[in-house]
């Protein structure tokens, strides 16, 4: 993500939790829209994970009421976008499966090592984001992230259909089912990124028309 990409998506989280409109689904929709870049690259969805709650919390300090509220309103936006970038890769993979495509062992296990602790990654952001914060934002985001990892995400609950869809999959490679696949499967983590990119780019401009209404 360039400088100018990160800028305007800081003000753009900014400016959307100053505002009690739609908080949760402009969120959302602005993640979703950061994450078309990102498929399947985890440091990079990591990044756009730390820009968004930097940007929830300059836009927090600029309403000073109801902000536990607030910061809760646009966690569940976030969690809801790194969500769907979990179903873009699904909905990729079963496309992929669906056209009796062959992939090989090691490249379902680069995809699942790619999405298997995205859960992880939103908690542990939640975290840092916690350490690097001070008073009530500090002690908001703290409880939030015990309840989340208490309670489970929109994020885990996606990623863990995803592994046992791949779980399959990588048993019947096991068996020997894909045994040839080494040899005339492409490269599946660049060709299922670029897949799943797209779907997420559709579920972006749905979730932007739907604002727009």
């Amino acid at each position: 993500m360039s400088l100018n990409n990160k800028e305007e998506m800081l003000s753009d989280i900014e400016a959307a939790v100053a505002d009690d409109e739609g908080l949760r689904e402009r969120v959302r929709g602005l993640v979703v829209r950061a994450l078309t870049q990102r498929a399947l690259d985890p440091e990079g969805m990591r990044e756009v994970m730390r820009l968004t709650l930097e940007g929830v919390g300059a836009g927090l300090a600029r309403r000073g009421t109801d902000a536990g509220g607030a910061l809760k309103e646009a966690v569940q936006g976030m969690d809801e976008a790194v969500a769907r970038s979990v179903y873009a890769v699904q909905m990729a993979l079963e496309e992929s499966w669906g056209s009796t495509r062959r992939f090989a062992e090691t490249d379902l296990k680069a995809t699942a090592e790619a999405v298997k602790g995205l859960e992880n990654d939103l908690l542990g952001t939640l975290r840092d984001s916690a350490a690097q914060s001070q008073g009530w934002l500090r002690n908001e985001l703290t409880s939030l992230s015990e309840h989340m990892g208490r309670a489970g995400t929109d994020t885990g609950m996606q990623v863990r259909g995803v592994m046992e869809k791949m779980n399959s999959r990588l048993l019947s490679a096991s068996l020997g089912a894909m045994a040839d696949a080494r040899k005339d499967a492409v490269q599946l983590t660049s060709r299922l990124s670029e897949m799943a990119s797209g779907i997420l780019r559709g579920m972006a401009d749905v979730l932007d028309a739907q604002f727009r209404k």
